[in-house]
């Protein structure tokens, strides 16, 4: 299987690791990770992958337990839909983990 990571720059405060593991071109596994730096420190906010086996999202705001996704997609689909929802939504994500960091 072919592998391939790399990080996508959202601001100098929010950054995109994907990793995606392949054969002919067809994603068969892959994880995105949605991390932000807050008051200098890095941190997972949000992931999507189908490592253990199933498809799944974690929202760190809430918890870090995985929580299972269903879809008719393709991987390939998943992935770009994902990328997509993240690159637009990453400041309301921030906005929701740092308000649950103040709780704590």
């Amino acid at each position: 299987m072919k592998k391939k990571k790399f990080t996508t720059v959202l601001t100098s405060e929010d950054l995109l690791d994907v990793m995606l593991e392949f054969e002919r071109k067809i994603i068969k596994k892959f994880a995105l990770n949605y991390r932000a730096s807050i008051n200098g420190k890095w941190y997972e906010v949000y992931r999507v992958d189908n490592y253990h086996g199933f498809l799944h999202e974690q929202r760190f705001w809430r918890s870090p337990e995985p929580m299972p996704l269903e879809t008719d997609m393709s991987l390939n689909e998943v992935v770009e839909h994902y990328v997509e929802k993240i690159s637009l939504n990453f400041p309301k994500y921030r906005r929701y983990f740092i308000e649950m960091k103040r709780k704590e």
